[in-house]
């Protein structure tokens, strides 16, 4: 009886109609928050991001085997904290990237970061903001439109340069200068309520267009500096880049409510970031996360989502044993950190099986248990 009230509470607060809000600067994060979000990288049931006043969005059905938590601090307590001496915060970007961050009026600014850089030369760089990315704006309203712009100038020594990128080069360089140029536009195009596992929440949405530009210098000798970005056979390897990504901000939390990411086309979602169920999954600090796989639903039925998390880059194979060791199913995979792929297993017989992935050097990573059930 009281799920039944509960569930009538939460559709009749899903009907009404929502109101435009307002995000004030006291939203922004300070030293000493923990910011609580979960990662779907394979949100097969999101087939559309509608835009305008007055929308509902039901991402109620988005999943993640853990939830993250991310801990603001002082810069002052960072492991750069003297390489950005501009910097009041620092927390982690991501997995790999711990990022330094500073307030200007009503803007979040990101001065700089420590971690894989655009072309993943490096296993860690120290990427420098000019003059800061435009993280995050405050005081936000529906119908606000903005752009802001960044560059990023990274230089690697001839000991730090790997040898897979330096085949791809026309010359053999001492040192190279990789140049990257950030253009975003900012529009706070929609408003309504959206609904993730972590609730239902009145939220503006800003959609992000970014365009990311790289340009490649290479130094022999005592020659000048030289651009070879025409020169590079790899095309892709320097193509021009359109980041698309939806952010829904409410007024009730400090971690964004959502954010998506689309293909440069619109019409696929990427992944969603999203606000989960406190204390429901597992919550790891985001700098703590190990490397593993993760298997949903377990039992099943049909099909799996294999999700693979915090990998570094490198070629893996992911296979399902039968109880006495038999091989019924393997895939190479070439993954560089969070990757999801739903596997049909109806070939497989009702029982229990074990799932191990190997690196290209054949070292086990992880073995766990699936189990497989037939109506």
């Amino acid at each position: 009886m009281k799920h039944l009230l509960l569930c009538i509470i939460f559709g009749l607060s899903w009907q009404i109609s929502p109101a435009q809000i307002f995000i004030p600067t006291s939203m922004m994060p300070r030293a000493g928050d923990t910011l609580l979000t979960a990662v779907d990288n394979l949100p097969a049931n999101i087939r559309s991001i509608l835009s305008g006043r007055n929308q509902r969005w039901d991402f109620a059905m988005l999943e993640a085997p853990y939830s993250r938590s991310a801990v603001w601090r002082t810069a002052t307590k960072g492991n750069a904290a003297q390489t950005f001496k501009t910097a009041e915060f620092t927390a982690p970007v991501d997995e790999h990237t711990e990022g330094y961050y500073r307030t200007q009026g009503n803007d979040l600014i990101l001065v700089g970061a420590v971690g894989p850089d655009p072309l993943n030369l490096n296993r860690k760089s120290v990427m420098r903001y000019s003059p800061g990315l435009l993280e995050r704006r405050y005081g936000l309203r529906y119908g606000d439109a903005f752009q802001a712009d960044a560059n990023l100038v990274l230089t690697l020594g001839e000991i730090d340069i790997p040898s897979w990128f330096r085949k791809k080069l026309p010359v053999s360089p001492d040192s190279i200068r990789l140049r990257v140029s950030f253009d975003r536009q900012y529009d706070v195009d929609s408003y309504g309520r959206l609904i993730v596992p972590g609730g239902i929440f009145e939220v503006l949405r800003e959609k992000r267009i970014e365009i990311v530009e790289m340009r490649l210098e290479v130094k022999v000798g005592r020659r000048r500096w030289q651009d070879i970005s025409r020169s590079i056979k790899d095309k892709e390897l320097l193509r021009s880049r359109k980041n698309i990504s939806y952010h829904f901000y409410s007024n009730e939390a400090k971690e964004p409510i959502a954010r998506v990411w689309m293909n440069a086309s619109e019409k696929k979602v990427l992944k969603i970031e999203f606000k989960p169920r406190e204390r429901e999954n597992m919550v790891q600090n985001l700098a703590n996360v190990k490397p593993d796989i993760y298997v949903s639903p377990n039992p099943a039925i049909a099909s799996v989502r294999f999700e693979f998390y915090n990998l570094p880059p490198g070629t893996y194979r992911l296979s399902i044993f039968n109880i006495i060791g038999q091989e019924e199913w393997s895939k190479m995979y070439t993954i560089n950190g969070n990757y999801a792929e739903q596997v049909d297993i109806s070939q497989l017989k009702k029982g229990a099986y074990l799932y191990s992935l190997k690196d290209e050097r054949g070292r086990t990573l992880s073995t766990k248990r699936l189990m497989v059930i037939r109506p």
